[in-house]
């Protein structure tokens, strides 16, 4: 299968770079698409919408940020804290811009899940559907974020 020089690019730009350290694909070896769609599917099969999800990320992102580094607690068994970064890091998609460094902390100790939520990561899935690859530090597992929100449908709470 021939990829485009665009492909090519994105596919190298996901790589660890001096930008990104460890890059955008953590350990996961199956190709972008796969993983956008296995996430989708995921976020589908919950119940969740990636709309709310994302609405959910900004929130917890923006009240942790505006904490200025205090642990808030933003639902039953779920704080978050914000770490300040100095800097910029550009996004693996062409054209998305710069984002701040920054990182919010959020842990729900009911489920004992932690989720790392940057303004890059919220951007990659809401305007891309990619939660990044597994074993990549910065990943929002999308079940794991259902949960951690509690965005599952009533019908699916039982």
């Amino acid at each position: 299968m021939k990829v485009s020089p665009q492909d090519q690019r994105l596919i190298h730009n996901l790589e660890p770079s001096k930008f990104s350290k460890d890059g955008f694909l953590g350990t996961d070896k199956r190709r972008l698409e796969e993983i956008i769609d296995d996430d989708l599917r995921t976020l589908k099969k919950a119940g969740a919408s990636k709309e709310l999800l994302v609405q959910a990320l900004k929130d917890a992102y923006q009240r942790a940020k505006e904490a200025f580094g205090a642990e808030i607690e933003i639902g039953k068994n779920v704080k978050a804290v914000f770490h300040e970064s100095m800097g910029r890091i550009p996004s693996p998609f062409c054209k998305d811009g710069l984002f701040e460094k920054g990182e919010a902390v959020v842990t729900d100790t009911a489920h004992n899940i932690s989720l790392i939520i940057t303004s890059l990561g919220i951007n990659l899935i809401e305007k891309h559907d990619f939660f990044q690859g597994r074993g990549c530090r910065f990943r929002i597992d999308p079940l794991d974020a259902v949960k951690v929100f509690q965005l599952l449908p009533e019908s699916k709470k039982k």
